[in-house]
């Protein structure tokens, strides 16, 4: 990410909103904040030299689709698409379950979902799910050891691989970085797609929680693709290809409802 501070509001929402959809033209920025489209142009030049945005011919993407975004400005993208995932989510896991719950900030929006349910048993190697349930006196949550990345609460290394891998649980819930059209399941961080393949392997249901903006990320990393998952909840239909690719994989679609 760019040092360069972002110097009004505006320009704030502009970044916002093009991290949130993937690619955003000037028409489409200038409708939503009300000003003209000469205005957003200049903007997006402002912002695409700083190192914000990625300029196109009449619109802007993020600078880049295949680095991690940090983690700060993930918590504020598609907050609504995420709670809303997180609460389609919860309603299909039910009371008296065990399940994994992985790194992201969908997977935390899942975690803050769960406050009616009850005796749950949780393994978790993201420390802010761990913060969010650990005073439930009914819930037992266990924290995957080993190494805390600073900068988002993950618990990654050799040392969670092996506290997931010694569990067995019914429902997997993992966040990813990116999809592929082809059914592609995407991340960034070598450490944090061996966690997600561990937790995998050991669910018997596996849950992938992804807003719709995942389609326009492409991590380097592949984690698995979607003969590996069970439910699919997201906040968009995915395009026709896709879905057939779901149908053919026994996969089941939820839309969450914003």
């Amino acid at each position: 990410m760019s040092d360069h501070p972002i110097s009004t509001p505006r320009r704030r929402q502009i970044v916002t909103l093009v991290h949130a959809r993937g690619y955003m033209s000037n028409e489409d920025l200038a409708q939503q904040l009300g000003v003209a489209v000469q205005t957003i142009r200049r903007d997006v030049n402002v912002l695409a030299d700083q190192g914000h945005l990625a300029r196109h011919h009449g619109g802007a993407s993020p600078p880049s689709t295949v680095e991690n975004i940090a983690y700060d400005e993930r918590q504020i993208l598609n907050p609504r698409a995420k709670d809303a995932i997180g609460r389609c989510a919860a309603a299909l896991v039910p009371n008296r379950s065990s399940l994994f719950i992985n790194i992201g900030t969908t997977t935390e929006s899942f975690a803050r979902a769960l406050g009616e349910h009850r005796d749950l048993r949780i393994i978790t190697n993201n420390l802010h799910v761990a913060a969010t349930l650990s005073g439930r006196a009914d819930f037992r949550t266990v924290i995957a050891g080993g190494t805390i990345r600073p900068q988002d609460g993950g618990i990654i290394g050799a040392g969670a691989i092996e506290s997931l891998s010694a569990f067995r649980a019914e429902f997997g819930i993992i966040g990813i970085s990116g999809i592929e059209e082809d059914g592609t399941l995407l991340d960034f961080d070598l450490d944090e797609i061996q966690c997600a393949r561990t937790i995998i392997r050991h669910s018997r249901r596996v849950m992938l929680l992804a807003d719709h903006t995942k389609f326009s990320r492409h991590p380097m990393g592949r984690v698995g693709d979607l003969s590996d998952i069970d439910d699919f909840i997201t906040d968009r239909a995915p395009s026709a290809d896709f879905q057939a690719r779901m149908v053919a994989a026994n996969v089941t679609l939820h839309i969450a409802k914003t």
